[in-house]
């Protein structure tokens, strides 16, 4: 088995980075803490952290497109992996809750549910193949949540949480706006979870490379600076994102006859964390075909293998994690992706094993820090 399944916590991680939040306000984290997180908070002693996530803006990204974003590399203060799957279903739900995806049951975009026959789309809880929709909060009900806004709210320690438009609370339908309502719900609160996703939609459409990312980019970058030096002092800024991305490859696999006539339900989790669920009596033959059309750019491992290798996260897994990841699941050890049914094909991608789409900023940000 590759080892690259077994080292993927063995260094500092957005896990750490959420348990400095927790730790800062009083509450033991579930994984430890982030050193240099507790450092700057414990220097600075702010009344209120605001925690912003920009969904995809990872250290490749900054590194790319550098020249257009001066304010958030000059600020970075660290440089740390993000949890496996580095994706958004499973990264943002670590860091709100200071645990892994193998804890909160929290791994793909889409995750077979036996009991419902039906591959489930957690974030729009409705189905990933078909044209069901389910109960808002259906998901959550199945794969309950305790995020850190409201366990310090149970600890009667104000907290809030802002959105894009899609959301029921806090929705907010530019990026400007967000920063804006963030800033305001600081004066009344100790901590603000604000999180963007429109970043992450725009290279899925147009790539990781291209000057248009580089423009979207330099505009987070101003709105970012000066939203920063609005604060006041007693405000800290921790900026960071739940993964980075890259310029994918295609492969049709809803096309391969082959290899979809083995499964039993469709594929589910990610396009580049791939869970495939076997028809009896098919093991072999999957296997075998997989090997010989994706094994370069794929391992492939048995359920056990990657319930040892530890790769979705520490801790006590949910009792649902073993269905979760199949009987065999597939890691993009290069830029292809598996697309698991027709449509768009996103230009940028992630939740592969490429170091490029694994690690985030770690940025921080007080007005204090810059007059001493």
């Amino acid at each position: 088995m590759n080892q690259q399944l077994y080292s993927w916590y063995n260094e500092p991680n957005i896990l750490q980075v959420s348990g400095s939040l927790f730790r800062y306000f009083g509450i033991d984290p579930a994984h430890g803490s982030d050193r240099t997180v507790d450092a700057y908070l414990q220097t600075y002693r702010p009344r209120c952290v605001i925690a912003l996530l920009v969904d995809a803006l990872g250290s490749s990204i900054l590194q790319r497109h550098a020249e257009q974003t001066p304010f958030l590399r000059a600020h970075q203060r660290a440089n740390v992996s993000t949890v496996y799957p580095p994706t958004t279903t499973a990264a943002t739900t670590s860091f709100l809750t200071g645990r892994s995806p193998a804890e909160n049951g929290w791994l793909g975009w889409n995750q077979y549910f036996h009991e419902e026959d039906d591959n489930i789309v957690l974030f729009l809880n409705r189905s990933q193949y078909g044209n069901r929709v389910y109960a808002y909060g259906t998901a959550e009900e199945k794969l309950p949540l305790d995020r850190i806004y409201d366990v310090l709210n149970r600890h009667s320690i104000p907290a809030e949480h802002v959105w894009p438009g899609w959301a029921p609370h806090n929705p907010c339908a530019t990026f400007e706006e967000l920063l804006q309502r963030t800033a305001e719900l600081s004066r009344a609160n100790r901590f603000v979870y604000a999180y963007w996703d429109m970043f992450d939609t725009f290279m899925h459409e147009h790539g990781v490379s291209c000057a248009d990312t580089g423009e979207e980019a330099a505009k987070i970058d101003k709105a970012v600076r000066a939203f920063a030096q609005s604060l006041p002092e007693d405000t800290v800024l921790l900026m960071t994102a739940d993964h980075s991305q890259i310029d994918a490859e295609n492969y049709p696999l809803y096309e391969d006859r082959e290899l979809m006539s083995c499964l039993r339900v469709p594929p589910a989790l990610e396009q580049r964390t791939v869970a495939f669920y076997l028809r009896e009596g098919c093991h072999d033959r999957f296997t075998e075909l997989f090997h010989k059309r994706l094994g370069d750019a794929f391992l492939l491992a048995e359920r056990q293998e990657v319930i040892r290798s530890g790769i979705f996260g520490p801790g006590i897994p949910s009792a649902r994690f073993e269905e979760f990841i199949g009987d065999l699941t597939a890691f993009a050890l290069t830029p292809l992706e598996l697309d698991c049914k027709p449509g768009s094909l996103p230009l940028g991608n992630h939740a592969g094993m490429l170091p490029e789409e694994r690690y985030v900023p770690v940025i921080l940000y007080c007005h204090t820090s810059e007059i001493l």
